[in-house]
Order: C-alpha cells, then sequence, then structure tokens
C-alpha cells in the first residue's frame, strides 16, 4: 500500500515518491463518459418525448478498448476500498457491500502461498473470494512481493518509517521472475470465472522495490508475467504497474518497453498529492498518462483505460484533514475519476489501521479502528445511493472555475445534478424550467435533505466542500438539451503542432423532444473559431466533424472550447432551450520550451525541443530577427542575443516558417539576485550520513558559459531524508522588490535525477518551496522557479496558508534533495536573477 505524508517539502519526512506541483488545468469532458454496449444507427429516430435523454447518449459509443472485467462508467460500479484480510472479517465485508462499495483491493502475498517450491495453498484467498462473491464484491488482487525461496536477503529502507531492516530482494534473478510468473500464471488459472482483476506489484517505483527500485527490473517481471497469466487463461484482466504518484520518468520507460502494453488491460496508478490538493487536480495527470498509452500502445489497446488503484487522505491530527474534508474529498475523488474517464476508484483505506491519533497510518480509514462509522462513510454511502445506476453526461461551466456541476443520468432518463466547490462557499442559479418547486429535491453529502430556493424561474444552489445531490422528479428541459450532444469517442489525447496539422472533433447532435430543434454549436481554439447550424426533426440525429490548426508550441495541453446552443420553434422565431459548452484537453506532443536569459554578454536564447521533431522559423526578440533551424532529432537551439540589441529587459516571440505564430513571451524583465556569499547547509535527517561543500570557482563549458564563475556544489548522501541548502552565508537578504513572476539561475546539471527546489518566505514568516525540473540534464540550462502561484509549493511557519502576505525575501537560493535516495554528484550554478 501507498503511506504517503501530505508533506512535499524537504523540511518534512516523506514516505513515497510524489511527482512535482503542477499548476491544476481544470477538464470539462469525460473522455470515455458514454462507453456503452449496443450501437444504434444514426439515423434510428428516438422516442418523440422527453424520456429518450439516455438514448440520445448511446449513439455516441466508444469504440476503443475495453476489458471485459473493467466495470463501465456508471455509478457506483467502480467504487472500491483497500483492505488488510484475507478470513474472516465478515463484519467488515458486511459494512463495505453496505456502503455501496463494489471493489475491494488486497494483497496477494507470494510468500504466503508458496512456502514449498512449486506448491501453492489457496485457502485464505479461495475464503476471501467465495466472502466477496457472496457480497456482490469484486476483487483486485496484488500479485506482490518477493519469496525468499528465490531471492536474496538484502538491506533495504522500511516503506513507511525509512529504517534500514533485511528483506527479501524483489524478483530479478532469472529463476525468481520465472517462478514469480509461474505462480501468477497459477493464479490466473485457479481463480478462473471469478471476475479478478490482477495488479502486478505494488508501487515499484518507490521502496516497495527491494533493495531500490529499478525499472528494467519491473520490466522483465511484467513482460514474463502477462506473458504466462494469458498463456493460463486468455480471458484474464491484468493491470499494472499501481505506481506511486506519476513518476513520469518511470512510467515512460515502462510504456514504451516491449510487450508491456500489450500485455496490460489497463493501467493503474495511485494519484497520491499533497493534502492541499483536491482529488480534482488529478485531471491534468490523468490527461498526460493517456498522451504516452497512446504513444507506445499497439493500434487495438491506445485508449486502454486507467484505474485509480490507491488514494487516500488521512485524518490524523498533525498534518492530516479534518474528518468533514475527508467526507467530502472521498466522494469528490469518485465523481472526479469517473469525469476524467477513470473507471475504477479504489480509497486508501477502509478502516484505521490503528488508534494513534498523531500518525496518517492510523487515520486513512472511512470506519475507525473498532468499525465505527467516520463521516467518510456515511459519504460513500449517500453517493452511492443517491447516484445508484447514473453516469455523468458533463460538467456545466460555470464563471467560476472552483464550482462543480454535474449533470447524471440513468437508463431510464432520469436526471440528476452533483454539485460543489473546490474553494471558496459560493451561490450558483440554474434555470429552472419545472412547474412546481415540489419537482426537485436535494440531499447533502452526509444524506440529510437541504432546502432549495426557487427565485424569478432559477434555481439557486449553495455549494459548499462536500457534493450535495440534487434529484429532478421531472425532467428539466434545459439540463435535456445540455446533454443532447457529445463527441464522438475515441479522440486521440495526443496532437502534434504544426501548420499542417488539424485536430479532428466529430460531434454527435441529437434531438431528444418531440418538436424540431436548431442547434448552433461552435469549436473555438487558439483564438479560431469554426461554426455550424444544425436543424433536427424529432428523434434524429447527425454528426458534424470540427477541425481545427494547432500552430501554439508553447503550452503543454491544447484547449478546444465546445458551445452548443439548442433552440426550439416559437412562431417565426427559435427561442432557446438550453445550451453547454465545455473544454477538451488535447497533449501536446511536440511542445517547445523557449526561454530568455541574462549572461555576461547580453541575453541568450534557448529553444528547447523534447520530443526532438524539429522547428524551422525564426524569433524576432525586441525587432531583431534570429533563424532558427532546429533539424529533427536535436534537443536544444541556442543563439547570443547582442547586448546591443537589448536592454535588461526584452520580448520575444518565435515564429514558424510559414508565419504562424508558435511561441511568445511579453517583455520579460531581470533583476540581478547576489549575496556577498552561500554556504551549504546540510538538512534533513541528521542521522543520515552525507556531506557536502560549496566554492565559487571557474565556469566550466568553455563558450557555453554564461558567466564566467559559478559556485560549484558537490553532494553525497546515503538512502533516507538528506538534503542540502545553499542559502546566504551572513545577514538576512533585503524583501524582492514589486512582485516578481520567478526566480531564475543557470544550473550546470549532472543527470542525476535529484529533485531542485528553491524557498522564499514571506513577512509573516510563512516558507514557500516551490521546484524545478529535476536534474535530468548535463551542461548549462536556465531555471526558474515559479512564484506566481505558490498555492501549490510547499509551505510552512507564519500564516500556512499558502497566501503571500506582503513582500517575499530570499531564504534558500537552491537546494538539491536526494528523494531519499542514495545519490552524488555536483552542479554548478550561476547568474540569480529575479524575473519580472
Amino acid at each position: 500500500m501507498n503511506h504517503f505524508t501530505p508533506a512535499t517539502f524537504s523540511e518534512r519526512p516523506r514516505r513515497s515518491g510524489v511527482p512535482a506541483e503542477r499548476r491544476h488545468l481544470c477538464f470539462c469532458l469525460s473522455p470515455f463518459a458514454f462507453c456503452l454496449a449496443a450501437r444504434r444507427s444514426a439515423e434510428t429516430p428516438l422516442r418523440h418525448d422527453l424520456k429518450s435523454p439516455l438514448l440520445a447518449l448511446a449513439l455516441t459509443v466508444f469504440t476503443g478498448f475495453a476489458a471485459s472485467d473493467i466495470p463501465p462508467l456508471v455509478l457506483p460500479e467502480g467504487v472500491g476500498v483497500n483492505i488488510h484480510f484475507t478470513r474472516g472479517h465478515e463484519q467488515d465485508l458486511d459494512l463495505i457491500a453496505a456502503g455501496g462499495f463494489k471493489f475491494i483491493r488486497m494483497d496477494f502475498g507470494w510468500g504466503g502461498i508458496e512456502r514449498r517450491k512449486g506448491e501453492y495453498n489457496w485457502a485464505a484467498y479461495d475464503e476471501l473470494t467465495a466472502n466477496l462473491e457472496q457480497r456482490k464484491l469484486r476483487p483486485i488482487y496484488i500479485l506482490d512481493y518477493s519469496n525468499g525461496l528465490y531471492e536474496d536477503t538484502v538491506i533495504s529502507r522500511n516503506p513507511i518509517s525509512g529504517r534500514e531492516q533485511r528483506d527479501t530482494a524483489s524478483p530479478q534473478k532469472p529463476e525468481s521472475v520465472a517462478a514469480f510468473a509461474r505462480w501468477a500464471a497459477a493464479a490466473a488459472q485457479h481463480f478462473r470465472g471469478h471476475s479478478i482483476i490482477w495488479e502486478i506489484w505494488n508501487e515499484p517505483n518507490i521502496s516497495f522495490w527491494k533493495p531500490k527500485p529499478d525499472v528494467k527490473q519491473y520490466i522483465a517481471l511484467v513482460q514474463a508475467t502477462t506473458k504466462a497469466m494469458r498463456a493460463a487463461n486468455p480471458d484474464v484482466t491484468i493491470v499494472a504497474p499501481a505506481s506511486s504518484g506519476f513518476p513520469w520518468s518511470f512510467l515512460e520507460e515502462l510504456l514504451a518497453a516491449p510487450g508491456v502494453l500489450d500485455g496490460l488491460d489497463a493501467v493503474s496508478v495511485h494519484p497520491y498529492r499533497s493534502y492541499s490538493k483536491g482529488p480534482e487536480t488529478a485531471g491534468e495527470d490523468y490527461a498526460r498518462l493517456r498522451g504516452l498509452i497512446e504513444r507506445y500502445a499497439p493500434p487495438a489497446k491506445k485508449f486502454m483505460p486507467i484505474l485509480s488503484g490507491e488514494w487516500g487522505y488521512a485524518t490524523h491530527t498533525k498534518g492530516g484533514v479534518s474528518l468533514e474534508t475527508q467526507a467530502a474529498f472521498i466522494a469528490r475523488q469518485q465523481l472526479a475519476n469517473l469525469h476524467y474517464g477513470v473507471p475504477v476508484s479504489i480509497w486508501y483505506d477502509w478502516k484505521n489501521d490503528g488508534l494513534n491519533p498523531d500518525y496518517n497510518e492510523d487515520n486513512f480509514g472511512t470506519v475507525s479502528n473498532n468499525l465505527a462509522l467516520k463521516p467518510s462513510y456515511v459519504a460513500v454511502r449517500t453517493l452511492t445511493r443517491e447516484l445508484a445506476g447514473y453516469r455523468i453526461a458533463r460538467r456545466l461551466q460555470t464563471p467560476n472555475a472552483a464550482e462543480w456541476l454535474l449533470v447524471l443520468f440513468n437508463n431510464a432518463g432520469d436526471q440528476k445534478l452533483a454539485a460543489w466547490t473546490t474553494g471558496q462557499p459560493s451561490t450558483f442559479s440554474l434555470r429552472y424550467d419545472l412547474p412546481s418547486p415540489g419537482d426537485v429535491s436535494a440531499v447533502d453529502g452526509q444524506g440529510k435533505a437541504t432546502p432549495l430556493k426557487l427565485e424569478q424561474g432559477r434555481l439557486r444552489l449553495d455549494l459548499t466542500a462536500a457534493p450535495q445531490y440534487i434529484t429532478f422528479k421531472k425532467r428539466s428541459r434545459s439540463l435535456t438539451a445540455a446533454a443532447a450532444w457529445q463527441i464522438v469517442e475515441p479522440v486521440p489525447s495526443r496532437v502534434e503542432a504544426g501548420p499542417q496539422n488539424r485536430v479532428k472533433l466529430p460531434l454527435r447532435l441529437t434531438n431528444p423532444f418531440a418538436h424540431p430543434v436548431r442547434v448552433d454549436l461552435s469549436v473555438k481554439s487558439d483564438g479560431k473559431a469554426e461554426r455550424h447550424r444544425v436543424e433536427l426533426p424529432p428523434g434524429q440525429s447527425a454528426t458534424r466533424e470540427f477541425g481545427f490548426p494547432v500552430t501554439r508550441r508553447d503550452h503543454d495541453f491544447v484547449t478546444a472550447t465546445v458551445e452548443v446552443f439548442y433552440s426550439r420553434p416559437e412562431g417565426t422565431a427559435w427561442n432557446e432551450i438550453g445550451s453547454a459548452s465545455e473544454e477538451r484537453q488535447f497533449v501536446l506532443a511536440n511542445p517547445l520550451t523557449v526561454n530568455l536569459a541574462p549572461t555576461e554578454a547580453g541575453l541568450r536564447l534557448a529553444i528547447q525541443d523534447p520530443s526532438r521533431s524539429g522547428f524551422s522559423g525564426k524569433a524576432v526578440i525586441d525587432g531583431t530577427t534570429i533563424p532558427v533551424n532546429l533539424p529533427a532529432g536535436s534537443a536544444e537551439f541556442t543563439a547570443q542575443v547582442p547586448r546591443s540589441a537589448t536592454a535588461a529587459s526584452a520580448s520575444l516571440q518565435l515564429f514558424e516558417a510559414t508565419g504562424e505564430v508558435a511561441t511568445e513571451k511579453a517583455t520579460t524583465r531581470f533583476s540581478s539576485l547576489s549575496a556577498p556569499a552561500y554556504k551549504a547547509a546540510l538538512d534533513g535527517d541528521a542521522k543520515v550520513p552525507a556531506n557536502a561543500s560549496l566554492v565559487e570557482t571557474n565556469a566550466p563549458g568553455d563558450r557555453e558559459q554564461p558567466f564566467a564563475q559559478a559556485h560549484r556544489l558537490d553532494y553525497r548522501f546515503d538512502a533516507g531524508w538528506r538534503f542540502v541548502r545553499c542559502a546566504a552565508n551572513g545577514a538576512k537578504l533585503p524583501a524582492f522588490e514589486g512582485t516578481p513572476k520567478a526566480l531564475g539561475l543557470w544550473v550546470y546539471g549532472d543527470a542525476s535525477g535529484n529533485a531542485l527546489r528553491t524557498r522564499v518566505t514571506d513577512a509573516s514568516g510563512q516558507t514557500f518551496q516551490p521546484g524545478a525540473p529535476d536534474l535530468n540534464w548535463t551542461g548549462w540550462r536556465w531555471v526558474t522557479f515559479d512564484l506566481t502561484d505558490l498555492r501549490h509549493a510547499g509551505h510552512w511557519g507564519g500564516a500556512n496558508d499558502g497566501v503571500v502576505h506582503g513582500a517575499l525575501r530570499l531564504d534558500t537560493l537552491l537546494l538539491v534533495d536526494g528523494s531519499s535516495k542514495k545519490t552524488s554528484g555536483t552542479i554548478f550554478f550561476a547568474g540569480p536573477a529575479l524575473v519580472y
């Protein structure tokens, strides 16, 4: 299991690897929200009444990959929870079933089943499987961990305490990999017909892989195991890697390996994140992961599902969330994941593992250690009762991005709303076209009836952090119209920018009413719009394919906004029935990072092309034109901007050879940031051996060096919580002038993969710790730390609210963190500056 602490900054202990904080991007379409088994012809008329909105949705058929044991995107089919038992515990299982859970996730330990070579004792799991089936619960069994019959004893770090311990190495010898695969194949054969999802290992990217994570070893295990299991049982459902967070380098190497995605039915991840970030913030990560799957999967599996295999928020008194927040998050996790097209969401954990109120591991549960119900259990029970049989049609956009209003339908065409806010409590009003105030009712997240207010034909919703569920006892025409169109899935998530490239976005429009409708629709992207108007007789449908160019290459994502308006004829006029607008986010396959950075000679232009797809055009910097030719296969283009061409500030545009703008930067101003001297201060666990030194020296790199002098940092950490801070050696530095956008400096990397961070403090004494890309390069690179969105950086002390109070000042210029692994290296840094 992933035992995650909410601290994501280096001054607090960390239990597992967590991806760097990223700014949240809101997705407003469930990419696979209407995955129905049956097809309907576009020409087949629907019944001419309001009982057919879901039949209209059925016209949008997801034709991509789907494994038989992966549930549909219907509540509560994918609602699950982790457990830690096999035999007995029938009261636990009764409560799990009564709460509306449909899945459990449980370790399926190799060492306990195969105690003699080639002999397997399935008795404990036979009993558990039977007990689950009696209650209509389904298992996700985790094929883990190692077996001392086949592997050596090694010294590793306990994933929870961080202490050294003797343990059995994870399968890495050919003999043990083969034995693991044989055992997994035998399990697949023994439990054939029991609708089990099998998961290969648990969090192999952190310390659950012994003695330390090794993606190549894990790849070999996955390749052998999937091949053996499918030979034993062709109908088996297999998922992996159950990663802790979204470790992008690990995931890309794994998914790119031959045969890995061929052998899987879904990709499972554990989207843990800082406790200050709610479940909705995983949307960008899911989209990026989908892009990786599409890049490396064989054609038949490019649209395989993503599973949220484990994720929770603990209620411990020292750094955890409140009971009320946990209850809100458990319901929002299920709803947001379904909105993002994730069919299974496993909450960690079923019950509190212990009685220590201060310890996170003892407080992840939905019930207490003695099975007393926590508000989170009641929240799940309310969710599953209120929305049983419903699927999400879409998220209604509002002017406030923090507001979430999900429209849901069931097979009978009944309508519901799930509504909450990720920010401060707010009020939203919705068009109300039903004849009577009694035609709508609502309950809060704990199942208690809540009053609704009707004012001048509008339904007023008071939104809080916990979802509330609104039931429409009669069908609202505006909600019917809002859900009567869909994007025809599957649409690729990964797109390439370029003058000749166009993204195709097909829309299916349906008229579920007993009268004609006119549909006005548009798709906008990058300031360009394409519009259509369609008139539909009752019960008819039509498809329109939109295409829009992608030229900008300075974003990780491309956004297309779809707007649809339904109108009905009244005399000679058309009057609007309802409308909806949504955003679809695409992962950009070939982004460019363009930077200007200060040097002793002026400014340097650097264009980085991580996809190595190439670029030809020109850069215009304050009127000075610089030809740019970045051949395919090259990662970076650099050019020195003459001092005469620029002052302390400059604006930059990058143009394609055909004239389209590829990237654009507003005027950038630099202000040198220096201290009399810097010192290297070791920090973290003083018991972990480490050393570090910092000296000023000649900068390496010959002609590439941005400055003649640089600071050289040498460091070495043993495994454990250890890091080094490069801070001013002397009096506290003055506050920053104005409001800088970022702090930047030149870093000569060592390709160690270690984390880079900086620290700033505000007037209240609150410390913020924004991050930069990990040290995965060699040579000089201009590195920036974002200072505009410090809410998503680690923070502590002072006001400790994530809000900047007064002016910022520097605390630590550069921090190098080994992320608890044994590591050493040498980096150089120079030219720190504030960026305005």
